[in-house]
């Protein structure tokens, strides 16, 4: 099967359609039933699996936390004969240290580490800037990753965009809906077309809120606004990567 369209960040290159793990990790943005059914169904083995398979079309690239089921399926993809690159953001809630986390998102294999976007959005701003930043992620580029942050908030982004932080990218909610888009998808979409470093757009499907049968129609949308350069979308099975794999395939065939 061809491979996906790509771009590169800082020599890395990346499929321009990702994976994202959050359907398969257990926060669906629905409901704490969902969430429980989902940890208990997709042990990492399964995970892996969903990995193997969307990897076989081209998804090679994986979005997602520092949690340890998510880095065991990692592993076990890999062993399976898929090659995937960890696209890894740090955890909300840290239980080690930041360059404890570092370390262990490194051993793991990751080469372009960004921020949790609730670290992003909650940072404490101290005279104009977001307090001691520079040495979060100045320990990223010493542990050998590329620097990039995840945010939910478009004043947020603003900021970190005007201040001229060393991030090479960002991950950032952009969907038709306006899901996650603090405080409207107007603000935000201004906001990522005048980021000047490349926004790969999460959530685009609105952690599947989009319209019945019309998951292309919304990738499209996302993947044509100004300053989005890719999409991570939320995959739980290998039915759904089939019908969102081809129609991303569709979209590029036809730009």
């Amino acid at each position: 099967m061809p491979e996906l369209p790509t771009v590169t960040i800082e020599g890395l290159k990346l499929p321009r359609i990702l994976i994202g793990t959050n359907s398969l990790l257990g926060w669906s943005h629905t409901s704490h039933g969902r969430d429980e059914w989902i940890r208990r169904t997709y042990t990492a083995p399964r995970v892996a699996e969903v990995l193997v398979h969307c990897a076989r079309q081209g998804a090679t690239a994986v979005v997602g936390p520092l949690v340890p089921r998510l880095v065991e399926a990692l592993a076990l993809a890999r062993a399976m004969g898929a090659d995937v690159t960890w696209v890894s953001t740090t955890v909300g809630s840290a239980k080690h240290t930041f360059r404890e986390q570092l370390a262990e998102i490194k051993a793991a294999g990751s080469p372009i580490c960004f921020l949790h976007g609730m670290w992003a959005d909650r940072w404490p701003v101290t005279d104009g800037r977001l307090e001691g930043l520079e040495a979060y992620v100045d320990a990223i580029r010493e542990a050998g990753m590329i620097p990039g942050t995840a945010v939910h908030d478009a004043e947020r982004l603003r900021m970190i965009t005007r201040l001229g932080y060393d991030f090479a990218a960002y991950l950032v909610p952009v969907n038709k809906a306006g899901l996650l888009m603090r405080p409207s998808r107007e603000a935000t979409l201004a906001a990522v077309a005048e980021a000047g470093k490349p926004v790969i757009a999460i959530k685009p499907l609105a952690c599947g809120r989009f319209d019945e049968n019309q998951p292309g129609e919304w990738l499209r949308w996302t993947l044509e606004r100004p300053g989005v350069v890719a999409a991570a979308i939320g995959i739980m099975s290998e039915e759904e990567a089939d019908e969102d794999l081809a129609a991303a395939r569709e979209i590029f065939a036809k730009a």
